[in-house]
């Protein structure tokens, strides 16, 4: 069983928003593995929503975070920024008797992240990683067991594979501070 923090740049803050970046990381107890990282096409995404609040919120980012994503340079269509997590995946682990891949795979929130994949996914009609719906973790649950355990930012704010690598740091010292690293 792998585990694997997504975490996502996004033009609304509910399930159906568009996606500008996508980031993610495997963790575990020894620490940060394989790196996953796009851009997408911010027009090339129909049926999806961008929210005003959330555009007036990245104008207020810095210029770093903003930079990449507000740009028309080297993004792909949220299909093939899809299509491109789903081979990273299945590459980083088998799956089960049923067919499901062996990963947890946590986002920041339980209605953010993996929802909005999911969406999103149905949108652009590329068949979602077959992870099992038990095995969605949430980053946000994570932190509020033990509040303790600060958050230490590396990298771009509001950059998803910085922000990734960064609450997978966050919980890799949580989960062995709650001894919840399975056997």
């Amino acid at each position: 069983m792998i585990h694997v923090m997504v975490d996502l740049e996004t033009l609304g803050r509910r399930a159906g928003c568009k996606v500008l970046s996508i980031g993610a990381v495997v963790f575990g107890p020894k620490g940060l593995g394989a790196e996953f990282y796009t851009e997408v096409q911010r027009d090339h995404q129909p049926g999806l929503h961008e929210d005003q609040d959330t555009v007036d919120w990245w104008a207020k980012q810095s210029p770093e975070a903003r930079e990449r994503l507000f740009s028309n340079v080297g993004k792909v269509p949220l299909k093939h920024a899809l299509e491109a997590f789903n081979d990273w995946l299945e590459k980083l682990t088998d799956r089960d008797a049923k067919g499901n891949l062996n990963a947890c795979v946590w986002g920041n929130g339980a209605d953010f992240d993996n929802a909005i994949l999911n969406v999103a996914y149905a949108e652009v009609c590329v068949e979602a990683p077959a992870w099992p719906f038990w095995n969605n973790r949430c980053y946000r649950t994570l932190k509020g067991m033990k509040p303790s355990v600060t958050l230490v930012r590396t990298g771009v704010y509001h950059n998803a594979l910085d922000d990734a690598k960064s609450q997978a740091e966050h919980a890799v010292r949580l989960m062995t501070e709650l001894q919840a690293w399975e056997a």
